[in-house]
């Protein structure tokens, strides 16, 4: 598992902190439901879907490029 650093504004952090002590839960699970929610309802747009396969595209011609020299 990965750490990482997150800054909140105060308001953002207690509301967070509120909801995760009335669901007797820890903050940083609360966050990670949020990410996972976020990207999957992401992934499942067809615009970013889009994008993604433009920079899958993008950089399969640089690592063939790359694999040239």
């Amino acid at each position: 598992m990965k750490a990482m650093t997150l800054r909140l504004d105060e308001t953002v952090y207690e509301r967070l902190r509120t909801l995760a002590y009335v669901e007797d839960r820890a903050m940083t699970d609360v966050i990670r439901e949020a990410i996972s929610e976020y990207i999957q309802r992401k992934a499942s747009h067809d615009e970013f879907r889009a994008s993604l396969q433009r920079v899958l595209q993008e950089n399969a011609q640089l690592i063939a490029q790359l694999a040239k020299h």
